[in-house]
């Protein structure tokens, strides 16, 4: 693989006026049960705090690590899911903590593409983004191939997301809300159900915190 770019962006449009339309999506996780259900998903703690309250996930993204993502990541055939679908509200948030949903879309040969769909309140932006990934244990960073963002600046703390990525053959759909609908078309199709990774989550890459973010009712 060469750091030639695999992707381009072919278009990136804006649709104002829409919202989810699937008929198909399935409720993976409400948090009812009032706490974290292992058989639905795999825990990434490594600098956060993540448990239930209220019946709603609750990460509280510690600061001091610098680099580090923490997940609920899907458990349940993660690699047939073509769409996720969640709730999110940063309650407070210091430095550069994101909330996102994310994931390996799908595989080319032996790389991965990343993408994810991300709050980022200390620079008031909603937005995406996609990168091609090498293969595990090392996962480096080949090639970064998308970035859109909605209106700047977007108040994110204290203001409850929709946030809803949906993978097909042919592009990535990114939709928020009240803000719309954002599609990343890639110039080669990819199989959309390539990707063993999806998940909820947080990241800082300063080591920035503490940001404390609910997710609630996720669908795929």
């Amino acid at each position: 693989m060469t750091n030639k770019l695999i992707f381009m962006l072919f278009t990136a449009i804006i649709f104002a006026f829409s919202s989810s339309a699937l008929a198909d999506w399935q409720l993976y996780d409400d948090f009812s049960s009032g706490s974290i259900d292992t058989g639905r998903w795999n825990v990434d703690d490594s600098s956060a705090t993540i448990s239930v309250d209220n019946e709603r996930a609750k990460f509280i993204h510690e600061s001091g690590t610098a680099n580090d993502s923490n997940y609920l990541l899907f458990d349940q055939t993660p690699e047939n899911i073509i769409g996720i679908r969640a709730e999110v509200f940063i309650e407070s948030c210091t430095g550069d903590v994101r909330a996102r949903i994310a994931g390996y879309s799908g595989s080319v040969g032996e790389n991965h593409l990343w993408t994810g769909l991300q709050l980022q309140p200390n620079t008031e932006t909603v937005y995406d983004n996609a990168s091609l990934e090498g293969p595990p244990p090392n996962y480096a960073l080949l090639e970064e191939s998308f970035y859109a963002q909605y209106k700047t600046p977007t108040t994110v703390i204290g203001v409850p997301f929709n946030l809803t990525m949906v993978f097909s053959n042919d592009k990535i759909t990114y939709e928020v809300d009240s803000l719309g609908k954002i599609a990343y078309k890639y110039e080669t199709p990819i199989a959309p159900n390539g990707g063993d990774f999806k998940a909820i989550g947080t990241r800082s890459t300063n080591g920035d915190g503490p940001c404390t973010v609910y997710f609630d009712n996720v669908y795929i």
